[in-house]
């Protein structure tokens, strides 16, 4: 008994300080979490609750993992609910695999499928208000205030600032780049047709040669790594560096002298035509500051630009107006790209040789054109350039540039600094640049022009808004009216509130505005009782009698196509909602509508609610137009059931009149009720869909209607699934026993479900591979784990499911250091899961061991000390 207790508190200590040092150094090697700003946390919420958070694809494949079901289950209630049993493969396919979560956006019908069986992912959304109901509950003071916080948006953006506020630097582009960056043949070699004459043949070029007259032949001469071609009866030509008009001459020559009739004039008698078949390709090198310096293989018809543009151009500091082509060691030619970015001369795009180079340098001086320029980017100038070039390079200024302030900040050169004094503003009137100097002004490295616009303050202009057919902004002139204007604006329209309108009068001395109250009425013949002259910047307020009127509706609800709320038109009666609702759905009681009224006592609302029972035939109607005396407080006997027929009313002076706040009901008629339908899936002798017969009809009845179970029914693995969930039950205890209490009662839109007879188990998870295993009684579940290769790497060994074919699940089972795993049977679902990312870091093994070491070590110890004192 000693040895026991002493065991008892062993296993006690172990418990109390094995796993608190498991939890430790779990939370010591969990990752910490991102933190985020009190004020994006709740943007990000209020974005959540209004809109509703947007479901990835991992956090699919996490709420499948989570749920512990399996891809047969999942397939099999995805197929009892009418849905595609594949939806949820390619999530299943990467939960075994370890893969990567599926491309692409999950499907509204599949994210619906996952929440009918179970499987919640989608966000919540609050709906919205209807905006036309919103907008219609205003009070009147709100419609005076959005009346007004109309003309202040209008005038807002008919009225900038009375200045241009000084702008920074934006993100320009350096001119022509984008040039070399679309994708574009314009600087694509011509290598078809007919070469030019001042084309210098060199190796690698393949010649043409026809003779005609005396002598008919033709010849396919290639030039070879010498500079040669061998012409038949001809001997060796040295070609390399002619061009083909010097070729000529040469072939004139050389021909003559083997065929007589070869000569120049009438007189020849053999002609002969030669042409460039195959050019050669060059190596070229483009090095500096170009986007992708190297060697080149080019078209001996290539030239500068052709090469810069497979090179991708001038990089952000390369130069556009400086650009070199060194051949022998020389620089033959120095390539200035505006002349053709801006003039479309391309004088300086000269053929390249073999071996050329084509050097970019660094650009000298970069200035940044923006604001009211045609063309704002950044523009390199070259020696003796000014800002007159600058501004011609940027396409001159717009129509609303200052041309009598254009600024220049300037970084200043380190010898012009002081303390504190780095940057200087330079402003230039840019109507006379010549004062500025023989030179005009000049512009440094790194300078930025800033071209001001102006003002968009508009005078001369009365704005109206509201009420009027044509609101907008107008022209003012001397003397124009109130009423001057409303003739302008097509006059005013019938919703028009004419006692009273708002002008709003700007005061130029501190920019308030002063209300100016005015009534828009006239007289019997017409004219204006009151008329106001307005001034410049008036800003003119007509209201809507509409909106000033607070907004009257009523609600119908029940057996109705379109329930909801409906704005009340005077003289509305009940029928006319009910025809404005859609009419009645099959199953609505004709014969009556219920009405609930909140009639108004004195200045107060009476909290009770008169409800009145509203006969809907004519026959049955008795009353006044008040609509209180056509009402009866009891339900009638006669009710009439809405079928196929539609409603025909004739109107009638006794018909029941709405009033504001009416809440309208149409009930069901008594004993009209809608189909009770389940539906009987998998091996059964007839599937499909039945009817209940009775309110207590059964869970056997239903199957022996079904034809009974097929035999490869697996009555074992039977599922009943009720609004998504399983129903837990035994339909084997269940036909053995129809009164036991597996016998169930069913509900309307049950699913049942028989499987076949799965003689497997399946282990999924985190296992060496997934496989089925063949059933055998009496095997645990670490025979099927076993036999799938065992656990893999991170396998949770404590987190172990089972599912069965019924739709029950069961997990391990564990206290201390006992445990007890599931039984197995046949069909049944083994999941491993993989311990977290977050728990399965950090794990210090050594400071468990040395802790378990110790403490076993101190229990020994106080065993044998306990054993001596007895």
């Amino acid at each position: 008994m000693r040895i026991s207790i002493a065991t008892a508190g062993l296993i006690v200590a172990l418990s109390t300080a094995v796993w608190p040092g498991v939890a430790w150094a779990q939370s010591q090697g969990r990752p910490k979490s991102s933190t985020q700003s009190p004020d994006t946390a709740e943007a990000r919420k209020l974005i959540e609750q209004k809109l509703g958070r947007g479901v990835s694809q991992a956090e699919i494949l996490e709420r499948l993992r989570q749920s512990g079901m399996s891809r047969g289950e999942i397939r099999a209630r995805l197929q009892q609910l009418g849905y595609d049993a594949g939806l949820a493969d390619r999530y299943f396919d990467v939960i075994e695999s370890g893969g990567e979560p599926p491309a692409g956006e999950a499907s509204d019908q599949f994210l619906d499928a996952l929440g009918k069986i179970g499987v919640a992912v989608r966000g919540g959304r609050v709906p919205g208000m209807r905006r036309g109901l919103e907008r219609d509950s205003l009070s009147a003071a709100d419609s005076l205030a959005l009346a007004a916080a109309e003309a202040d948006s209008l005038l807002a953006d008919s009225l900038a600032a009375d200045s241009v506020a000084h702008r920074g630097p934006k993100e320009l582009e350096v001119f022509g780049r984008s040039l070399f960056r679309r994708a574009t043949n314009q600087f694509a070699a011509v290598v078809n047709g007919p070469v030019d004459p001042d084309y210098r043949l060199g190796p690698g070029d393949e010649l043409a040669l026809i003779l005609t007259g005396d002598v008919q032949d033709a010849y396919s001469l290639q030039v070879t790594r010498d500079g040669y071609v061998v012409i038949p009866d001809v001997g060796e030509i040295l070609v390399n560096g002619l061009t083909m008009g010097q070729l000529e001459d040469v072939l004139y020559r050389r021909l003559g002298r083997v065929y007589s009739g070869v000569r120049r004039g009438p007189e020849a008698t053999t002609h002969f035509q030669v042409s460039v078949g195959q050019v050669r390709t060059n190596q070229v090198y483009l090095i500096g500051e170009v986007v992708r310096p190297g060697a080149y293989q080019v078209s001996a018809l290539s030239t500068v630009f052709n090469a810069l543009y497979v090179a991708g151009g001038p990089n952000a500091q390369g130069s556009f107006r400086r650009i070199e082509v060194r051949r022998g060691g020389k620089v033959v030619r120095n390539v200035d790209l505006y002349r053709y970015l801006l003039h479309g001369d391309n004088q300086d795009d000269i053929r390249l040789e073999q071996g050329d180079i084509v050097f970019v340098p660094v650009a000298e001086r970069l200035v940044r054109m923006q604001g009211a320029v045609r063309r704002p980017a950044i523009f390199e100038l070259t020696a003796g350039e000014t800002l007159g070039d600058a501004l011609a390079y940027a396409g001159g200024l717009q129509a609303e540039a200052v041309a009598r302030r254009v600024q220049i900040d300037r970084i200043l050169p380190p010898g012009e600094r002081r303390n504190g004094v780095d940057r200087v503003l330079v402003d230039v009137d840019v109507r006379d640049l010549a004062k500025a100097g023989e030179g005009g002004v000049q512009l440094r490295d790194g300078d930025l022009v800033q071209v001001f616009a102006v003002s968009e303050e508009r005078r001369h202009r009365v704005v109206v808004t509201g009420q009027v057919r044509q609101p907008g902004v107008y022209e003012w002139n001397q003397g124009t009216t109130l009423w001057d204007l409303v003739d302008r604006a097509q006059g005013l329209d019938e919703r028009a509130y004419t006692p009273r309108a708002h002008i709003f009068r700007l005061n130029p001395d501190d920019g308030s505005r002063r209300l100016i109250r005015t009534e828009l009425l006239a007289d019997s013949t017409g004219r204006p009782v009151r008329d106001v002259v307005l001034s410049d910047r008036d800003s003119v307020v007509i209201f809507s009698r509409e909106r000033l009127k607070n907004p009257e509706f009523v609600t119908i609800d029940g057996f109705i196509k379109r329930p909801g709320t409906y704005p009340l038109a005077e003289g509305m009666t009940l029928e006319d909602v009910i025809l404005a609702a859609g009419g009645f759905i099959r199953g609505a009681s004709i014969s009556e509508a219920e009405v609930a009224r909140f009639p108004v006592s004195g200045a107060r609302t009476d909290t009770t609610a008169i409800v009145m029972h509203v006969p809907l035939e004519a026959s049955s109607s008795s009353g006044g137009t008040d609509g209180g005396e056509a009402a009866r407080t009891k339900s009638s006997p006669a009710v009439e059931v809405a079928r196929s027929r539609m409603p025909s009313w004739t109107p009638r002076a006794d018909e029941f009149t709405l009033q504001h706040g009416d809440r309208i009901f149409v009930r069901k008629a008594p004993g009209y009720a809608l189909a009770r339908q389940v539906r009987v899936t998998g091996e059964v002798m007839i599937p499909g869909t039945y009817v209940l017969t009775s309110r207590q009809e059964r869970l056997t009845d239903v199957v022996e209607r079904a034809g009974g179970l097929t035999r490869e029914g697996y009555a074992a693995g039977f599922q009943l699934l009720r609004r998504g969930s399983v129903v837990p039950t035994d339909l084997e205890r269940a036909l053995k026993d129809s009164k036991s209490r597996f016998n169930v009662v069913l509900e309307p839109d049950d699913s049942l479900h028989v499987p076949p007879y799965d003689p497997t188990v399946l282990v999924t998870g985190a296992v060496a591979f997934q496989s089925r295993v063949l059933y055998r009684p009496g095997k645990g579940l670490d025979y099927y784990i076993q036999q799938a290769g065992g656990y893999a790497d991170r396998a949770d060994k404590r987190r172990v499911s089972v599912a069965y074919q019924d739709g029950e699940r069961a997990a391990i089972d564990r206290f201390l250091l006992f445990s007890r795993t599931p039984s197995m049977r046949p069909g049944s679902t083994i999941f491993v899961p993989t311990v977290p990312a977050s728990k399965a870091v950090g794990f210090n093994w050594d400071s468990f061991l040395t802790r378990t070491l110790t403490l076993l070590s101190t229990s020994a110890t106080l065993l044998i000390a306990v054993r001596q004192l007895k």
